[in-house]
């Protein structure tokens, strides 16, 4: 029963990167290269030149958790 669930789990944590690889292929046709990987890196500072609202939302949700922060940074960056 454990080699099954540990098979889910790889198979779902490889859907999850293939997705997440997809979004930064469509994200990168819109930005630079250098701003999603200042996004994946430290999102707050992806998003300085948006405002401060933009950085203190972006600040509180890496704060709250790594992934969520780079999601709303690739987000609020692709807005252009």
């Amino acid at each position: 029963m454990e080699d099954k669930n540990a098979v889910l789990y790889q198979i779902s944590f490889c859907i999850y990167n293939l997705i997440f690889a997809t979004y930064l292929i469509k994200v990168l046709d819109n930005m630079s290269v250098w701003r999603v990987i200042l996004s994946v890196l430290f999102p707050p500072l992806a998003v300085y030149d948006r405002g401060c609202g933009s950085i203190l939302i972006v600040l509180i949700l890496t704060i709250l958790g790594w992934i969520p922060g780079v999601i709303a940074a690739l987000v609020i960056v692709n807005k252009r």
